[in-house]
């Protein structure tokens, strides 16, 4: 764990204060016990017992029983505050890690599964949480408290002896270095393991319908039996390691114990030695065995909340969506692209040179076949990616000078899959809208576009909870309430994906209505796999190898006879 790792664990964690004070609680009280049991012992042992002094015998345990009380009332408040200290952090590093994810490029989140996200926000947070606590107050605090502690007693009963097991202690640390940087790698392949596998369950779960379908459950049956493999494997050499370490920390102590009895049982037939001595020097390498074992314990534990930390810290540092405007944006009324081109990877091109201009109100059409870059044109306009070179203009200014939020409250985008929340209807169609909708204006929108009959013979009309998987609505009428959130944000500029892609004719006739209501005064954006739904556009593009090849009205295009007019001729679905 390098400085700077260090740094961002400690500024993770939101108790910093409350952790180090249970730690010290947790220290004092260990090393009071500590010190003031061989003391005991040794009065009862060598005073009381021989001298019969039943009142020292008396005093000495109920000392002991305060002591251990005292422990007992510490050890409870520290692990109820551990414990508060570990949901604090683990709802702070939640909170940071969905900030991140809000604020990330779109292009970032691109690259990572969603399972893989459910992942890192829930178990590896949680995990990730109890990092420092673990750490601070586990083995800074506890481990090293105790440590100090009784290597201070054993050089103070026995120094000859005292240095023995120290020794031992000693090599059992030194072992204990390349045995916790060979978990720190079997860890990390672990986790990265448990991710990949959480990504592919929470896949196969979402697409249940397409697996029945396509007949895919052996297929992803064996998947997921290959990395459960591989995690048993990651397993098995985790305890593998734990296993070696412990036979011979085990192995060490025995020796230590050997030679106790042997150097202090010829020193108590010299007269020089206490019985005492020898009990407790045993008595404490057994203490050192279970804390050395416990040790072991808490490095395991803190691998795992390390690399659970890292993977934590890399998404939290995931890259954030550049916004550097200052200025509003009221209204749209003009909008040009200038040699705009974009690449995602700043290697293959996947737009390029593509320049027109429009004033409101346009219907621009975009056409092309799969794959030529139709969708990619159109989330450039919310800033969803970042253009490679040229520039967007709108009201005549470069639109990176607005302020993103001021730039996307001007933008209503309808995806080619309807967005449906697990809230009521009411709240779906309202989702996202921060102008005050009144329940009267949402009913007379859905009037307009035919579904406030099919809402109504809901049980809880417009109250009805609903979900993206719910049937209570079919996909054509789910389709409609993201038309009908659309029509009520009243946006400038208009997105409409392939809306129609998935729907029968009766819903498209249905989806056209609410079109000619959305597009109303606007600059709209369609992208259409069917050309008679277009027909009527101001503007139609026509793209291929990631340009613009044709561009006007339907009937400018047919004249031409060129990719157009083949393709509308062809009456081929694009």
């Amino acid at each position: 764990m390098n400085k700077e790792t260090l740094k961002e664990m400690f500024n993770f964690t939101k108790n910093k204060k409350e952790t180090i004070i249970i730690g010290i609680i947790l220290a004092t009280q260990l090393l009071v016990y500590t010190f003031s049991y061989p003391f005991i012992m040794q009065k009862v042992v060598d005073k009381a017992i021989p001298e019969k002094d039943i009142n020292l015998v008396i005093s000495l345990s109920v000392i002991l029983i305060i002591i251990v009380i005292i422990r007992f009332i510490t050890d409870r408040y520290s692990e109820i505050r551990r414990k508060n200290c570990y949901n604090d952090n683990d709802a702070e590093i939640k909170n940071k890690i969905f900030k991140s994810i809000q604020e990330a490029k779109v292009s970032e989140l691109d690259k990572i599964q969603a399972g893989n996200l459910f992942e890192i926000v829930g178990q590896q947070a949680l995990e990730a949480s109890q990092l420092f606590v673990w750490n601070f107050v586990g083995i800074i605090s506890v481990r090293l408290g105790l440590t100090i502690a009784i290597s201070i007693i054993l050089l103070i009963l026995n120094l000859k002896l005292g240095l023995i097991i120290l020794g031992t202690f000693i090599i059992s640390y030194l072992i204990l270095v390349p045995f916790y940087l060979k978990t720190i790698k079997v860890y990390r392949n672990l986790q990265r393991i448990v991710i990949d596998l959480q990504g592919n369950i929470n896949e196969y779960i979402e697409a249940y319908s397409t697996t029945k379908t396509l007949k895919l459950e052996e297929i992803n049956l064996t998947e997921i039996s290959k990395m459960l493999d591989k995690c048993k494997a990651e397993m098995v050499k985790s305890s593998k390691i734990i296993a070696i370490h412990n036979g011979l920390f085990s192995l060490l102590t025995f020796g230590a114990v050997i030679s106790i009895l042997i150097i202090g049982g010829n020193e108590l037939s010299l007269g020089i030695g206490m019985a005492s001595t020898i009990m407790l020097m045993v008595d404490y390498v057994d203490d050192i065995n279970r804390h050395m074992k416990s040790l072991l314990e808490h490095v395991h534990g803190l691998n795992n909340r390390y690399n659970c930390f890292l993977n934590v810290l890399k998404m939290s540092k995931i890259e954030k969506e550049k916004d550097e405007g200052i200025k509003r944006l009221d209204s749209i009324k003009t909008l040009e692209f200038k040699d705009v081109s974009l690449t995602y990877d700043g290697v293959n091109t996947i737009l390029d040179r593509i320049s027109f201009k429009v004033n409101k109100p346009t219907q621009i059409a975009i056409v092309g076949r799969s794959g030529a870059g139709k969708t990619s044109l159109v989330n450039l306009l919310p800033r969803f990616y970042d253009i490679g070179s040229g520039s967007i203009l709108i009201n005549e200014t470069d639109y990176r000078e607005y302020k993103l939020e001021e730039l996307r409250n001007n933008i209503a985008y309808v995806f080619q899959e309807p967005v449906i929340f697990d809230k009521t209807i009411l709240e779906n169609i309202q989702f996202g809208n921060k102008k005050n909708i009144e329940e009267r204006q949402i009913k007379d929108v859905c009037k307009k576009i035919g579904l406030d009959c099919k809402i109504r013979q809901l049980p809880n009309g417009y109250n009805t909870i609903m979900n993206s998987k719910s049937d209570l609505l079919s996909y054509g009428e789910k389709q409609l309430l993201s038309f009908a959130r659309a029509i009520l944000k009243n946006a400038d500029l208009i997105i409409l994906d392939e809306v129609t892609s998935n729907l029968d004719f009766e819903f498209e006739e249905a989806i056209m209505k609410a079109t000619k209501e959305i597009l109303n005064n606007k600059i709209s954006f369609v992208i259409a796999h069917r050309l008679n739904t277009i027909k009527n556009a101001d503007l139609i593009m026509f793209i291929e190898d990631k340009q613009i090849v044709e561009m006007g009205s339907h009937e400018e295009l047919i004249k031409k006879h060129g990719y157009y007019y083949n393709l509308y001729m062809s009456k081929e679905k694009i």
